[in-house]
């Protein structure tokens, strides 16, 4: 007997409308606007936004040394000094964080950090700690089995590797000479040890083990339809799930230039959204550690230029509420950026839409026939207990 299902008035309009609500979110100008209007409304009450109690997440810099010169990375013109994160100041961040309650940690930001010597047992100390640990990497040293079983072993939720092509002219151009089997070799190490010995948790999808493994492609105009097709069939096998994304300048280290895909000019394209801008999430979300106790509050700030002050000499919610940071936060209300000029005119808020991109990834996974093992772009935990085994 077909059972038959009633469906209230506003589920039938939810159905409707989901498509130009999901179009509204991945469209940048208009979510732009939409955004925008609605700072100006807040800060007549709220100068500085609503400001949570506590960050959402820390950002740590296990170093900010690369080995790569990715054309469209402003890494490579960073002047400041390469250094590595201390673990007792780690240690010392990881306790103030279960305390204060704060879930999450990503140990990545403008340098390569499976070159800091103990990367493993950041990892570890994180997870030890319940915290959700996300680690981003180029994928270049996974191929030492002692490194990929350290991280294996340490236990992070998800593991991101980054790569643009598997066409060897493609990916020399886009990261500074690197060969693709190096990338394809680290990759096959890490799936075949996450497979063997990763943690297994509860998680939307079952017990699985850890880590999730997502790879992570920035598109250039060099990614065509046949570079696109064999990205696929060189990494689809070791991905539980991908994430494609566009260039911006890095906080104004990097000419974009050359990869707009933009429909105006750029020029007008760049006064356009400069005068519907919003504010950047970051002062209102997450806390950035850098290698040497700097805290900054920016994924692309390779100078500590939006210094707001130092770990150790302040706790993170003194940080969280210091002086600089409720200067950061009414310059994004108002989009005033005299005292903080790197904000001025950053990309990445222009470009970095999650939603723009998850519809992108999904696109292309359908095209090239990839069905993903485990939807990476779960905003929030995706893992509840472990077991042992």
């Amino acid at each position: 007997m077909t059972r038959q299902v009633e469906l209230r008035p506003h589920e039938g309009r939810s159905r409707i409308l989901d498509p130009l609500r999901d179009w509204v979110h991945r469209t940048n100008a208009v979510r732009f606007a939409r955004e925008h209007w609605a700072a100006m409304r807040v800060r007549r009450q709220h100068p500085q936004g609503l400001v949570p109690a506590a960050p959402k997440r820390i950002v740590v810099e296990p170093t900010n040394a690369c080995n790569l010169a990715c054309q469209y990375c402003g890494n490579k013109d960073m002047v400041r000094p390469a250094s590595y994160l201390a673990l007792p100041m780690y240690e010392r961040l990881l306790d103030e964080m279960v305390a204060l309650g704060i879930p999450r940690l990503t140990l990545h930001t403008i340098g390569e950090p499976t070159l800091h010597p103990r990367i493993g047992e950041l990892v570890r100390m994180a997870a030890e700690r319940g915290r959700i640990a996300v680690l981003s990497t180029n994928g270049t040293l996974l191929r030492k089995e002692s490194l990929a079983r350290a991280l294996v072993e340490g236990g992070p939720e998800l593991l991101n590797v980054s790569i643009d092509a598997a066409d060897a002219e493609v990916l020399a151009q886009t990261r500074g000479g690197l060969r693709p089997e190096v990338v394809l070799e680290g990759l096959a190490t890490l799936r075949r040890l996450r497979d063997e010995i990763g943690p297994v948790r509860e998680s939307p999808w079952g017990a699985v083990r850890l880590p999730t493994i997502t790879i992570t492609c920035v598109v250039t105009p060099l990614f065509t339809r046949e570079v696109e097709r064999r990205f696929f069939e060189a990494f689809a096998s070791y991905a539980d799930d991908f994430l494609f994304q566009y260039v911006h300048n890095h906080a104004d280290y990097v000419d974009e230039s050359p990869f707009y895909r933009g429909l105006l000019p750029k020029r007008l394209h760049d006064r356009l959204y400069k005068a519907i801008r919003f504010p950047c999430h970051y002062p209102w979300d997450t806390l950035y550690l850098l290698a040497d106790g700097t805290i900054s509050v920016c994924r692309y700030d390779f100078d500590a230029r939006v210094r707001i002050g130092r770990y150790g000499e302040q706790s993170l919610l003194e940080l969280w509420n210091n002086e600089a940071m409720q200067s950061l936060r009414r310059a994004h209300m108002n989009f005033d950026f005299k005292d903080w000029s790197s904000c001025e005119n950053c990309s990445a808020m222009w470009v970095e839409n999650r939603a723009e991109h998850r519809h992108l990834t999904r696109k292309l996974q359908r095209r090239n026939g990839f069905v993903p093992a485990r939807d990476a772009w779960l905003p929030e935990r995706p893992v509840k207990h472990a077991r042992s085994v």
